[in-house]
């Protein structure tokens, strides 16, 4: 009898999930942690990038003599319309070539797109140089994703995903702060130059520096076309719903990353430097903590039921619906950025733990495609439709409600956050049997 419980003692330890030795932080090689800590930073630069433009819109606007919808077009069509063209090109040869030379060449040029908008004399200048940004912007996460997965095993992959995906809170949040105080006192085209060039450097490091890993396949192993890849994933219905529930998520996000900013000068009087302190603060610290957060919860509970990879973000973009428009119907500008620390949070812990999951429904060699394919389609969703539509809607809601169009602008868009929560459910019913990463 002793011997019986003794053996099921054993039994039962034996069948506890157990870290391999070559799943454990310690086993990493250095290079790949340098490796992380660059890719963290790229990201981190791409988003301040990104968040420079938004931040300035009512400077440019008035600069320029631009209406809204043209400021959504710079926002979100001009980035939009090469980022389609070039980011599922872009993933194709992140997934057969050099990762590290495509993009360290992607940081250059974006770098060197940002730079020339603060030197553009119209409407059309800023536009192609936008399109600049989002050739260069392309082909940053389907190489970073890559080169993530086959450098750090299955365990530690959503985790060390959360670490550079934290690179965007950091960059909004430190874009928010630098350019609110650039564009306050030295104007609209400095700020944008000096955080333009700031990037050159960054893609020297990554070309010298950084060594590429080795791909997780065979190399043997038949390759796939672009549209064999493009087929596999979309005939799997958890990557689908994942996809269209990350792009639903995107609206909301872009909607109040390209838009607050100008909607607190409008409605409240606040100025560029008081709006980058404000926010730029809250995005650093719940951003950082929630997408870290994200990311080591949804580590841990996936050693439980792999669907809570899936559950948690579906649950956080649930309840931020309210938080948002409890902050959007406030005449309170404190209780409106008070009200962006949880929904920051919330928002941080659905992406820590979303792009971990788009890998478990990839193969090795579609990796990249599948992240390109998630956010592209999260790029016309939010920053391309979603954006230009909230310039639209807004100069068409002005005859009526003045300023505070943009307000109701902003409001229209909340139903993206319960139908991405439905998504996200839908995605983790098929997580079991889609799963291939």
């Amino acid at each position: 009898m002793a011997s019986d419980r003794q053996a099921a003692v054993t039994g039962a330890a034996d069948s506890l999930p157990q870290a391999e030795p070559e799943e454990r932080l310690s086993s990493i090689p250095a290079r790949y942690w340098w490796m992380l800590a660059l890719l963290f930073t790229v990201n981190m630069v791409s988003y301040m990038d990104r968040m420079a433009l938004g931040i300035l819109l009512q400077s440019i606007k008035l600069d320029m003599h631009l209406s809204d919808t043209q400021l959504g077009m710079l926002t979100g069509l001009a980035f939009l319309l090469f980022y389609c063209f070039m980011g599922l090109p872009l993933a194709r040869l992140a997934d057969r070539s050099s990762r590290i030379k495509l993009l360290a060449s992607c940081v250059g040029l974006w770098s060197i797109a940002t730079a020339a908008t603060g030197s553009a004399r119209s409407f059309t200048h800023l536009f192609l140089a936008r399109v600049g940004v989002g050739i260069g912007e392309a082909g940053c996460s389907p190489s970073a994703h890559s080169l993530i997965a086959d450098a750090f095993p299955r365990r530690l992959r959503t985790f060390a995903i959360a670490v550079f995906q934290t690179g965007t809170a950091l960059g909004v949040g430190t874009g928010l702060i630098v350019v609110g105080l650039l564009g306050q006192y030295y104007g609209w085209r400095t700020a944008m130059q000096a955080i333009g060039l700031a990037g050159i450097p960054l893609a020297l490091l990554l070309f010298f520096t950084v060594r590429e890993p080795p791909r997780n396949e065979q190399e043997h192993e038949a390759k796939e076309s672009a549209w064999q890849s493009i087929k596999a994933l979309l005939g799997r219905p958890a990557y689908v719903h994942l996809l269209i529930a990350m792009s639903l998520a995107g609206v909301a996000n872009s909607a109040l990353t390209q838009w607050l900013p100008t909607f607190l000068i409008r409605s409240f009087g606040m100025n560029m430097a008081q709006i980058g302190a404000s926010l730029g603060t809250v995005t650093l610290f719940t951003g950082i903590i929630g997408m870290l957060g994200g990311g080591l919860a949804a580590t841990w509970l996936q050693g439980r039921d792999v669907r809570w990879e899936l559950w948690l973000p579906g649950l956080a973009m649930l309840f931020s619906a309210p938080v948002y428009l409890a902050a959007m119907f406030s005449d309170s500008v404190w209780f409106v950025i008070g009200l962006k620390i949880p929904y920051n949070f919330l928002h941080a812990i659905s992406s820590g733990a979303s792009f971990g999951a788009v890998q478990v429904f990839a193969a090795a060699r579609q990796r990249g495609m599948a992240i390109s394919m998630v956010q592209l389609a999260s790029s016309v969703a939010g920053m391309g439709l979603g954006s230009f539509l909230i310039g639209w809607m807004s100069d068409m809601f002005e005859p009526s409600m003045g300023k505070e169009s943009l307000r109701y602008a902003l409001i229209v868009v909340s139903v993206a956050m319960p139908l991405s929560a439905l998504f996200y459910y839908l995605s983790a019913r098929r997580c079991r049997v889609d799963r291939v990463g």
